[in-house]
């Protein structure tokens, strides 16, 4: 139930922004906000190269770490039954994912948990993929408040992570996705 609040605040931020973007002028970029809301492991090796304009994201619960944009604000939501939902979110450009983790103990993701997290039910374009060392897929999907959606699902470590960002973002997206390394 927690999920689906924070979720239901997660896409009214974001259609909120769109909107806002869609109806004002252009206007010169400005200066980012960087801070982060992030848990950093203690251990001091850096797993990769950061690229100028970018940061990385660790997380010493689910032992993962990525790269993403400097500007892209990261919030931490805890969820019942040891799950977790992140935003990464850029509202002055636009841009943003949401990252929902939740222990699963299947191989695969089973069509009961797609259902309860996608009611659409849609999943279009479905294609096997390999996240670090996981096995995934990635899809597009609709949702009401978002519209057309970019989904990248996989599981390991007893977690199934599953990433939403909108379906125009898809190529920014799967550049980020790229950088994931599990610790």
């Amino acid at each position: 139930m927690r999920r689906i609040s924070v979720m239901r605040i997660g896409l009214f931020v974001i259609v909120v922004a769109l909107t806002f973007y869609f109806l004002q002028d252009k206007q010169a970029e400005t200066a980012f906000d960087t801070s982060a809301v992030a848990t950093t492991a203690p251990e001091t090796v850096q797993t990769h190269v950061i690229p100028d304009g970018w940061r990385e994201y660790r997380n010493s619960t689910y032992r993962f770490s990525l790269l993403h944009p400097q500007a892209l604000e990261v919030k931490e939501y805890p969820e019942e039954g040891n799950a977790m939902t992140i935003t990464f979110q850029d509202i002055k450009k636009k841009e943003g994912f949401q990252l929902f983790i939740v222990p699963y103990q299947e191989p695969q993701v089973s069509e009961e948990r797609f259902k309860k997290d996608i009611p659409s039910g849609v999943r279009i374009d479905l294609t096997n993929i390999t996240v670090d060392s996981a096995t995934g897929a990635a899809f597009y999907s609709s949702n009401v408040a978002l519209g057309e959606t970019r989904e990248v699902w996989f599981i390991h470590g007893g977690y199934l992570y599953e990433v939403t960002t909108l379906k125009l973002l898809d190529a920014w997206m799967d550049e980020i996705i790229q950088t994931w390394k599990f610790l």
